[in-house]
């Protein structure tokens, strides 16, 4: 068996990941594929596979983005459900299929049948995943039809890919569709050379005037242990709300009610929360002056739209390679409080009972910031 540099969290069970090591070896001893060389008039379909979260499937479009500039190759683009929406407006990409993979699944149950038949309906040239998960890797070995099969081994399964791309741990995720462009003998692009803002598709509000400029606020994020709480956001729109309108986005899970009417309540702020659908949120964050946010989708939309982000940034995943995508000088800035279970690669928790990496962001901090990046972009002071 080859000798593996396995990506997982420091939080990782043991007993698990002996589990997927000998998984492994199995694989290995009994599944002797060897990596096969792409040649172009070999396939001219190339399905793209991005199974996870919203946040996941944003970071990978400038690099999509780029891919499909660059080659004649039709991209169908395989997301969950909760991205088709996105995903499906997207114009750069050819097709799109739905597959929901149940280890994924937040607040859904999803049946494993269904997921196979989802993935049987798949018949492509090249399949490419960016994650190298062993689930995905034995179900997607198994359950699609193609004819070759590119992937990492860092989570295991390797010994199912036709092909196993060279891994960069420290590299920026949007960097993990460089080994991709290198098999398929594309010359080094820069991704941010191919996107533009208006890539990112909206619905437009039609019935409300937005004033022209002002600050948005995201409450929400995908994990427990990623949210700073209420309170520290409600004392920060009070007190940006003194220099330029303020709008929050979220959903009414992101709040209390009580929290809800004293956001309501603020002059000078505007809420969205519950209000919009993910495309019409999408169209406020288009016409805001700034940005503020957590770990979450709605913090790389932003950055996609080319705005000045401030993300509050959580220590369960390892800043350097999840940070939203830049394309300019201090474009996006995080404000994280690094604390010892950190790990510095990240602890890799979805739910902390006292998530202290975001409590310790203090919300003077937040506000001086906030100010600071409103006197950078000559949108400060705007009263209504």
């Amino acid at each position: 068996m080859k000798d593996i540099q396995y990506r997982f969290y420091p939080n990782m069970p043991v007993r698990t990941l002996k589990r997927i090591k000998l998984i492994d070896k199995v694989l290995y001893s009994v599944w002797k594929r060897k990596d096969k060389k792409p040649a172009a008039q070999n396939f001219d379909e190339i399905t793209i596979i991005q199974l996870a979260h919203i946040g996941d499937m944003i970071l990978m479009l400038p690099a999509l983005k780029t891919l499909k500039s660059v080659t004649n190759y039709h991209i169908n683009l395989l997301v969950s459900s909760q991205n088709f929406t996105i995903a499906s407006r997207l114009k750069f990409i050819d097709s799109v299929t739905v597959a929901d993979a149940p280890y994924f699944a937040r607040n859904k149950k999803v049946s494993y049948l269904s997921y196979i038949s989802q993935l049987n309906k798949i018949s492509t040239g090249l399949i490419y995943d960016v994650r190298g998960d062993l689930r995905n890797n034995f179900f997607i070995s198994f359950f699609t039809r193609k004819k070759l099969f590119a992937g990492y081994d860092v989570g295991g399964g390797g010994a199912l890919l036709d092909v196993v791309l060279p891994f960069e741990p420290e590299g920026h995720v949007s960097g993990l569709f460089n080994p991709l462009f290198n098999y398929l003998k594309l010359t080094p692009k820069n991704l941010a050379d191919y996107w533009n803002e208006e890539d990112m598709p909206y619905d437009t509000i039609t019935d409300h005037v937005f004033p022209p400029r002002f600050m948005a606020v995201h409450l929400g994020t995908g994990a427990q242990a990623r949210k700073w709480p209420v309170e520290f956001f409600i004392e920060t729109i009070a007190a940006l709300s003194k220099e330029i309108p303020v709008y929050v986005l979220g959903i009414n899970q992101d709040l209390t009610v009580e929290q809800h009417n004293i956001i309501s309540a603020m002059p000078n702020v505007v809420s969205c929360i519950g209000k919009y659908s993910i495309l019409q949120s999408i169209y406020v964050l288009k016409n805001c002056s700034l940005f503020l946010g957590l770990d979450s989708g709605f913090s790389h939309i932003a950055a996609l739209l080319k705005k000045k982000v401030i993300v509050l940034f959580s220590g369960t995943v390892n800043k350097s390679v999840w940070k939203p995508f830049s394309f300019f000088e201090d474009q996006v800035v995080l404000l994280n409080h690094e604390v010892a279970c950190n790990l510095s690669t990240g602890c890799g928790k979805l739910v902390c009972e006292d998530n202290i990496c975001m409590k310790q962001i203090a919300p003077a901090v937040v506000i001086s910031r906030l100010k600071m990046a409103l006197n950078e972009l000559g949108a400060y002071p705007i009263i209504t």
